[in-house]
């Protein structure tokens, strides 16, 4: 989720635990601090592009095409937006005012796990909910060895983290089973137009769900509809369980047998 280009092996290879612990402070009196805000290649997840375009008010379509770049997931090709670094102000994240970061309270996930590296799409069992992490130690950073001794549970609980990785835990389900398929099976150009909306545009996904030929193939409760008509989060959800029921055949959502033949969803 993080990589920066400007350090050589900036991961320890040390695989860790929820129970592994970690000693690391940021803090503005740091000589490094925001250092870590440049030259850096940083993915959103889908919560992540939800938290930020609610903060700064804006439509999914216009949010991505303000503050991200197009970019692939590592070992896969489906898209991922990518954190689009302002060139004039030495390669820094848009996001980065004096004072710091002007999103912090909803900024990416990626930046709340920092200096852990979470390795969502590796060995990431979706089965048994395992996990594993790794520690990030770049050359410029001073917050190693300082603060608390915490555990990476007690660090993901204090940075907020929990509500992130459950609501893109969908998105990795989705990730993870077009890897299994393997590289030489090609994915058309239309489902990787789908997979972009449902994850990354909802508000296009919105007037997709509602304008579309969806509910006449769909069977969708008329209170699941109030919820995803009013909340990005319920339809995201609901998002995900398209996906997985048009991609693979889950079967998340029902379909309505006597026109599924006769109609045929379209994308924008």
């Amino acid at each position: 989720m993080y990589a920066p280009k400007d350090v050589e092996k900036p991961i320890v290879p040390v695989r860790l635990d929820l129970d592994s612990t970690i000693c690391f402070t940021c803090d503005k009196e740091l000589a490094c601090f925001t250092k870590c805000c440049h030259n850096n290649s940083t993915f959103l997840t889908p919560y992540d592009i939800i938290r930020l375009k609610q903060r700064l008010d804006m439509p999914s379509d216009e949010f991505l095409l303000t503050f991200t770049t197009p970019g692939k997931v590592e070992a896969s090709d489906l898209p991922v937006p990518m954190i689009k670094l302002v060139e004039d102000r030495n390669n820094a994240c848009p996001f980065l005012g004096e004072e710091g970061c002007n999103v912090y309270e909803d900024r990416p996930v990626a930046c709340r796990y920092y200096p852990v590296a979470a390795g969502l799409f590796h060995n990431f069992d979706l089965s048994d909910n395992e996990n594993f992490f790794a520690l990030i130690k770049e050359a410029h950073c001073l917050g190693h060895d300082l603060g608390q001794e915490m555990t990476i549970a007690k660090w993901r609980k204090q940075q907020g983290i929990p509500p992130y990785d459950e609501n893109n835990r969908g998105w990795v389900e989705i990730i993870l089973r077009r890897k299994s398929l393997g590289p030489f099976v090609e994915i058309p150009e239309k489902t990787l137009q789908m997979f972009f909306m449902a994850c990354y545009n909802l508000d296009a996904f919105r007037r997709f769900v509602f304008k579309s030929n969806f509910l006449k193939i769909y069977r969708v409760s008329s209170e699941r509809l109030e919820e995803v008509e009013n909340d990005d989060v319920a339809l995201l959800h609901l998002g995900y369980d398209w996906l997985m029921t048009t991609l693979f055949g889950a079967g998340r959502l029902e379909l309505i047998e006597q026109v599924v033949e006769a109609d045929e969803v379209e994308v924008d």
